[in-house]
């Protein structure tokens, strides 16, 4: 459209053959941007049969800005607000950039301090990514192409190299890090790895096929903070009174029920992976959670207030 409104204001009278030629596309492709024009935008446009081309038939100015209603184009500004805090990060060029070349368009009384009186938001506190790192994960999982890598685990202080399928990169909020979901040759098995502690990736040029039975989502939905397992467990939570009022306004896991008893106590149920992971969330909420299933778990936190006794040195 802003081809064709140059062309129209330097009287070249274009016509549908000519744009679609230097756009290689359709003519109705191009027949249906000026009838947009000129429905949308309210274009003086007009086509004159002698220099079978169009022309604007009085002075006019090209507003994009017109396809968005006030809303739209606030929350725009908001979302250039929300992501000049991550700069730096995968992508941020790319839709900085996008985003620029609609916000240009936008008239001069849609300014930032509207919605901005409105709405504040949070620096976000992720950890910084390498972009080169970023792309080439990028790059392999739409190319079902191998990578080996050079990874490094907190939980054990080691630094691993390993083969990996890459399936999937996956954002979470929660903890504001990149994870990329992949088939461990090592551990034969699909994991997930912390992109910034990934230390070194390089191709590999033989690719790999996921699994037909294999489903991210599934995989994503038996993960408890971001911690998963093959064997999924049926999880069964007793929260007091007191800390049941804040759960019950919590999303915790997608599979999650609550059942609600009448000392205003509550029993969370929920089917997921990880027993560990699990282990660490409940402790945070001390005598206000108590596991009731299953026994393994149980054991799980007995060891651990056990370790926590001796360590305080407490006396019971």
């Amino acid at each position: 459209m802003l081809y064709i409104d140059r062309e129209l204001r330097n009287n070249g009278y274009p016509n549908c053959t000519k744009v679609a030629r230097h756009f290689a596309v359709s003519r109705k492709t191009i027949q249906r941007d000026i009838e947009d024009m000129c429905l949308m935008l309210h274009a003086p446009i007009e086509y004159d049969r002698k220099k079978k081309g169009y022309f604007y038939n009085k002075e006019w100015t090209f507003l994009p800005s017109a396809f968005l209603d006030r809303h739209e184009a606030e929350a725009l500004i908001a979302t250039k607000k929300v992501l000049s805090r991550y700069q730096g990060t995968p992508y941020y060029q790319e839709i900085s950039s996008a985003l620029d070349k609609v916000l240009q368009y936008l008239p001069a009384s849609y300014s930032e301090n509207g919605i901005l009186d409105i709405y504040s938001f949070e620096q976000p506190s992720s950890a910084e990514i390498d972009t080169k790192s970023f792309m080439l994960l990028d790059e392999a999982i739409r190319n079902s192409r191998k990578v080996a890598i050079t990874y490094h685990a907190p939980s054990k202080q080691e630094i691993t190299e390993r083969t990996v399928h890459p399936y999937r990169l996956h954002y979470d909020h929660s903890k504001s890090t990149w994870y990329l979901i992949a088939y461990c040759e090592l551990r034969q098995a699909t994991r997930k790895f912390a992109v910034n502690r990934i230390r070194s990736i390089t191709p590999c040029a033989t690719g790999f096929t996921i699994p037909e039975s294999f489903s991210i989502d599934n995989y994503l939905e038996q993960a408890f903070d971001q911690c998963a397992s093959v064997e999924v467990y049926a999880i069964t939570i007793r929260f007091t009174p007191y800390q049941a009022q804040w759960i019950k306004e919590q999303r915790i896991h997608s599979t999650q029920q609550i059942e609600e008893h009448e000392d205003g106590s509550i029993t969370l149920y929920m089917h997921v992976g990880a027993l560990d992971a699990v282990k660490r969330w409940v402790m945070r909420y001390g005598k206000e959670a108590e596991v009731v299933e299953p026994e393994e778990l149980r054991d799980m936190i007995r060891v651990e207030v056990t370790k926590m006794v001796d360590m305080y040195g407490i006396i019971l």
